[in-house]
């Protein structure tokens, strides 16, 4: 692209940025699009695509107004009383020899400036995988996490055999993801989310298809809100609020991470869960064995835990090294989605420690209600996080449905510290969540 000054070359990012079919792309794919795009600048009265002719590739006007005209058998041309503004764009790119024709002439009305997608670039813009370009190798979380573009703000995500589910029911951690997935590709790349606010509606179906559909709350310069609807059946099972900004520096501070061991130096959950699917109790046998699933897509790694055998009371805190299974692509809303999804794993069980006893002496069957997240930093999701969760208080007891509503779950989220090649113990992110409780 032509030299522009700082900030012309700002309003050219931001206007590629509120383009739906750029949003959708992988971060690779956008950037690669933005650096291989070109200025093109026509005067007054100027033809800029000619009809039957392919042109360059995809017109986006940046500044200026261009007229749509057909011309008739007889040669005159006819006003089709459209007007092509800011963000407007025409034409189509097509990799190969054969080139789709425009229909109509676009002419300039006055100077205008048009930000061009070549045809050569045309493969970008038709990805094989939701977050990165080309696919390759893709890890099972990369594969839970795949959205299907089916219109405009809506998504779709299909089961797959490796999707992690108990009794039926899809795993939480999934529905989360998926709907962070959906709203991050309906902004501008250059926000990350910062905060979530997701509400479990009805238990999701694992073989079914999910529809997510994303509502544009606002799109601004700094700051984007979006709402997620997930659905199954016609019936929205799931809800999220999702709040995007533009990394900015700021003051920072943050409690310190808490001493812990090198997560290498710690049991696999295979190794800790293993004993306990030969436990002579049934629903121990079929609780280890179901939640050994987890295993399939997240490495973790727990420290100092004590046996789940125990009937004694346990303190509700648990420190816990977890990292997906297998490297991610580099797209930083994939890393907040899987995030997202390894988030809603371990609180079930940090809440019911104290009452270790009523667990193993009764099956639990366990129902996310709501989950809320606060992103503080970029990190890959790929690498060990320690995860730092505890219960302050449990509320609410209903003894006639035997159902228990545990809020107020709390999760911090450290990266590695400099023993293990990372500079510093940053907090990564906060998540608070809650349940309830089914006792058989």
């Amino acid at each position: 692209m032509e030299s522009l000054s700082p900030q012309e070359h700002q309003q050219v990012l931001s206007l590629l940025g509120s383009l739906p079919f750029l949003q959708r792309l992988p971060g690779d794919s956008f950037q690669e699009v933005v650096e291989r795009a070109q200025l093109r600048r026509f005067g007054v009265d100027e033809l800029v695509v000619r009809a039957g002719e392919p042109g360059e590739g995809l017109y986006v006007i940046w500044k200026g107004k261009a007229e749509v005209l057909r011309t008739g058998d007889d040669g005159t041309e006819r006003h089709l009383a459209r007007i092509l503004t800011t963000g407007d764009h025409f034409g189509h790119v097509r990799f190969g020899p054969e080139k789709q024709p425009q229909k109509y002439d676009i002419v300039a009305r006055s100077e205008i400036s048009c930000v061009v997608i070549r045809h050569e670039q045309a493969h970008l813009l038709s990805p094989a995988s939701t977050w990165r370009h080309p696919p390759g190798e893709l890890s099972v979380v990369e594969r839970l996490l795949q959205l299907e573009f089916v219109k405009d703000d809506i998504f779709q995500a299909n089961p797959i055999p490796e999707v992690p589910s108990f009794w039926g029911n899809m795993y939480g951690g999934r529905m989360v993801g998926l709907a962070l997935g959906a709203a991050c590709k309906t902004v501008d790349p250059a926000l990350v989310a910062h905060s979530l606010h997701s509400y479990f509606i009805l238990g999701g179906i694992a073989s079914l298809p999910v529809t997510f559909k994303v509502e544009r709350i606002r799109s601004g310069h700094t700051f984007a809100t979006r709402h997620v609807q997930a659905t199954q059946k016609g019936k929205v099972c799931f809800a999220m609020y999702a709040s995007f900004q533009r990394i900015e520096d700021g003051l920072e501070h943050q409690y310190p991470m808490p001493p812990t061991a090198s997560p290498n130096e710690l049991p696999t959950y295979e190794e800790l869960l293993g004993p306990l699917c030969d436990d002579p109790r049934k629903h121990i046998r079929q609780s280890a064995t179901s939640c050994l699933q987890m295993g399939q897509t997240l490495d973790l790694r727990y420290f100092n835990r004590r046996s789940q055998l125990t009937n004694e009371p346990q303190e509700p805190r648990q420190r816990l090294w977890v990292r997906t299974k297998g490297k991610l692509g580099d797209d930083q809303a994939l890393h907040r989605s899987a995030a997202g999804y390894a988030f809603d794993w371990s609180f079930l069980e940090t809440a019911m420690m104290p009452h270790s006893k009523l667990v193993n002496e009764h099956p639990v069957f366990g129902f996310s209600i709501d989950h809320s997240i606060w992103f503080h930093r970029p990190f890959r999701a790929d690498e060990y996080l320690l995860f730092v969760v505890y219960k302050p208080y449990v509320l609410h007891l209903f003894p006639l449905t035997c159902n228990y509503a545990l809020p107020l779950i709390s999760e911090i989220l450290y990266t590695q510290p400099a023993w293990m090649g990372r500079e510093a113990h940053n907090l990564e992110a906060v998540s608070l969540w809650r349940c309830r409780l089914q006792f058989v």
